[in-house]
């Protein structure tokens, strides 16, 4: 049993078709929002993520990675996070909420609201 989330830094995301329908985009990717880039800085990084649904105990752990897709454009960039398939993404929809944050055990969470 996970419990409360208690995350800190956080950010919320309302998903779109693409990021959250497979029969939209198969990409696996959230466009990143600037306060996700609050918290995960501008660089590069592939680390591990405890996905898991609002009112549900347990999580799933998956590899995500941040990074800029148009990092070698001059002028532009472009936030995104791979996400891996994963059982809690599955279950997305357009509208879903995404809550992203550190926990008190130090993990990177995104916790999804239907």
């Amino acid at each position: 049993m996970i419990g409360a989330l208690n995350l800190s830094p956080s950010c919320v995301k309302t998903l779109s078709a693409v990021e959250a329908l497979p029969s939209s985009s198969n990409q696996h990717e959230l466009n990143g929002v600037s306060e996700l880039k609050n918290i995960l800085g501008l660089d590069r990084k592939t680390f591990n993520v405890k996905f898991s649904l609002r009112g549900k105990d347990g999580y799933v752990e998956s590899r995500v990675t941040w990074y800029d897709a148009r990092e070698n454009h001059v002028s532009r960039s472009e936030y995104r996070l791979y996400f891996q398939t994963n059982t809690v993404m599955s279950m997305a929809r357009e509208g879903s909420t995404l809550v992203f944050g550190i926990g008190r055990d130090n993990q990177f969470w995104a916790e999804l609201i239907l």
